[in-house]
């Protein structure tokens, strides 16, 4: 584990690999049993009052979980170097087990590192973002439990004032927000897969149920991204930015060539006509999963801008080129819309 990841990461964040989720809902169907009773756990009365009311219940649902046997993946031909550099930065470890109990343990984890810090130093951006970051793993947690249901809302403890940090506690938001944003893009990959199958399939209401399910978690991958900029400027020039470039990190290392975004951008792509066959009787999702993307891309870019300008180069950007962070985000945002189907509402601009 990197250095810089001491007193931050206390023990591997283990995921499994994307590639190893599964994609029917027969196959959820098969562990939400497992799932249930910690869904019941973290989505009843006594959990939503207040947040520590909702940290007991994680805690109880966590320890409960049965996550079964796991092993660490090891070398791992398919993996890139540069998501190899990614994890080993976020302290993150890929481990072989079943992988709904390995996504639900994870999410059970993240969520709970992200209430702790809002606990204990607040917030800093809108209530109706932070709404979206609880509420997309409740919308996980729940589908998990019940793949044929469209997902429930329940009520969000907000979090306190935002506090100043302590030192490290930039670091901390940057790490955890990016754990649990991992969390979604598994889970929103698994959800598009289910929506794909189930469109197949002709089953229109398990196919809104997986659609209503990616929605909510792509809302929730903007509060994550905003949770992991939710610091000072001065912080993360000395407690963020360096964990990102050399000598620290290799040249070029970028979240979009993590391999859980990778998976996401692929299913994005491999689901078009599933979002266009569901748009004949539930427009409403689409033109919802179309303004989640445009949020979600928005405050990557709206978190690059804080805190490199619009003008300073891209990390993915070569010796020989000099393009903007922003520019490049903003040709990343305008690809991935323009996977899906134009909207109903669809003004002529792929918005």
């Amino acid at each position: 584990m990197q250095d810089y990841l001491q007193g931050v990461v206390t023990e591997p964040f283990t995921l499994c690999r994307p590639d190893d989720l599964p994609g029917t809902t027969g196959e959820l169907s098969s562990a939400a049993g497992l799932v249930r009773p910690g869904a019941r756990t973290v989505t009843g009365p006594g959990a939503r009052r207040d947040l520590a009311g909702l940290l007991a219940a994680l805690g109880e649902a966590r320890s409960a979980l049965d996550r079964g046997p796991v092993t660490p993946v090891g070398e791992d031909p398919t993996e890139s170097d540069l998501n190899k550099a990614n994890d080993l930065g976020f302290g993150i470890l890929r481990v072989r087990g079943e992988p709904v109990r390995v996504l639900t343990d994870a999410a059970l984890r993240s969520i709970a590192a992200v209430l702790g810090l809002a606990a204990r130093n607040g917030t800093g951006f809108e209530p109706a973002t932070w709404r979206r970051l609880v509420g997309g793993f409740d919308a996980l947690l729940l589908w998990l439990a019940d793949p044929g249901r469209a997902p429930a809302s329940h009520p969000v403890p907000a979090p306190g004032e935002r506090q100043p940090l302590e030192p490290g506690g930039a670091l901390r938001r940057w790490i955890y927000g990016h754990h649990v944003f991992m969390v979604f893009s598994q889970g929103c990959t698994l959800s598009l897969a289910c929506l794909r199958e189930r469109a197949a399939a002709g089953d229109g209401s398990g196919a809104a149920a997986a659609a209503a399910t990616a929605v909510r978690l792509m809302w929730a991958s903007q509060g994550a991204l905003s949770f992991a900029g939710d610091v000072a400027m001065e912080d993360y020039a000395t407690e963020i930015r360096p964990t990102l470039m050399p000598p620290i990190a290799p040249p070029r290392m970028t979240g979009l060539h993590w391999r859980d975004h990778e998976a996401l951008v692929r299913e994005l792509a491999a689901a078009r006509d599933a979002w266009q066959w569901l748009a004949g009787s539930r427009p409403e999702l689409l033109e919802e999963f179309r303004d989640a993307i445009d949020s979600a891309y928005s405050a990557h870019r709206g978190v690059c801008a804080s805190f490199v300008g619009d003008r300073s180069p891209s990390l993915l950007a070569t010796s020989r080129s000099s393009r903007p962070a922003v520019a490049v985000l903003e040709q990343f945002h305008r690809r991935r819309l323009d996977m899906l189907p134009p909207s109903a509402r669809d003004d002529g601009d792929g918005r």
